[in-house]
């Protein structure tokens, strides 16, 4: 046993005598465990390295006091993003079925199955229908999706508005250009969004922004068509009245269905409205 202790010592001598007296000391510690006749040691020193009952141990030369792993950083274990890539833009607007085009084929259908009711000289075009999906006439940025800007505040009256600013103004009467829509009297909204937000809106031709509900104890939508950027709605100048929207839109009738994909079996639609 000596004899193989002094033998490993010989193999240490040029670590030993390289290294600061710490090292010296740790070798020294090392195959004094060694000789005081530890058998384990002795066993695994002696066995040949084909015995399959004994665990191979690697050589002497690699009995070194390694540093202690350390813990990784917490940034490093964040993934990080390459600089080139960029960040994913927010949609323009929601998926969903659009609805059908009108006769002309600027617009597209307000409100499929809704009946046309107009009121002569109103400052909009009524359309009568219980409760049914509303859609964008033509794309543009929302102005306000919101509860308010109606006079029709009182239950069961319901008071939600949308205002949109067409990315296209349609030419109307040679000089004059249609650049806002309004709807109110609903009773739902796909998207809300207060005037004036820093964030607005964009939706599609056809999309779906809100559901149709009462004003002035009437079922029904007033859609209004606004001239030149007048939004505000108190000159004349700025407003088409209902059988002015009427020929904008190709040409119909009052009384008559707007376009639909399918009819609601069992549903009457149809109403007599006032002025709203």
């Amino acid at each position: 046993m000596r004899r193989q202790i002094f033998a490993a010592r010989d193999a240490y001598d040029p670590w030993m005598r390289q290294g600061s007296p710490v090292r010296r000391r740790m070798t020294w510690l090392v195959m004094g465990g060694l000789a005081a006749g530890c058998g384990g040691a002795r066993l695994v020193v002696d066995a040949p390295r084909s015995s399959p009952d004994v665990e191979e141990q690697p050589p002497l030369d690699l009995v070194r006091v390694a540093p202690e792993p350390t813990a990784p950083s917490p940034e490093a274990l964040v993934p990080t993003t390459p600089a080139e890539a960029p960040a994913a833009p927010s949609p323009r607007s929601s998926p969903g079925p659009r609805s059908p085009p009108l006769r002309n084929p600027h617009f597209h259908d307000p409100m499929p199955g809704g009946y046309i009711g107009g009121w002569y000289g109103d400052t909009g075009l009524d359309i009568a229908g219980d409760h049914l999906p509303v859609y964008a006439i033509a794309a543009g940025v929302l102005d306000y999706s919101e509860r308010g800007h109606t006079l029709w505040m009182t239950p069961p009256d319901t008071p939600y508005s949308v205002r949109i600013a067409l990315d296209e103004p349609i030419p109307w009467k040679g000089t004059h250009r249609v650049t806002h829509v309004y709807y109110t009297h609903l009773s739902k909204l796909e998207f809300e969004q207060a005037e004036g937000a820093n964030d607005r809106r964009h939706v599609e031709a056809g999309e779906r922004i809100a559901t149709s509900g009462i004003g002035n104890h009437v079922a029904h939508l007033h859609l209004g068509v606004l001239l030149d950027g007048l939004v505000e709605q108190d000159t004349w100048d700025g407003i088409l009245r209902e059988g002015e929207i009427r020929a904008l839109f190709g040409g119909y009738k009052n009384g008559e269905l707007l376009p639909t994909p399918r009819r609601v079996a069992g549903r009457s639609d149809r109403g007599v409205l006032g002025p709203g």
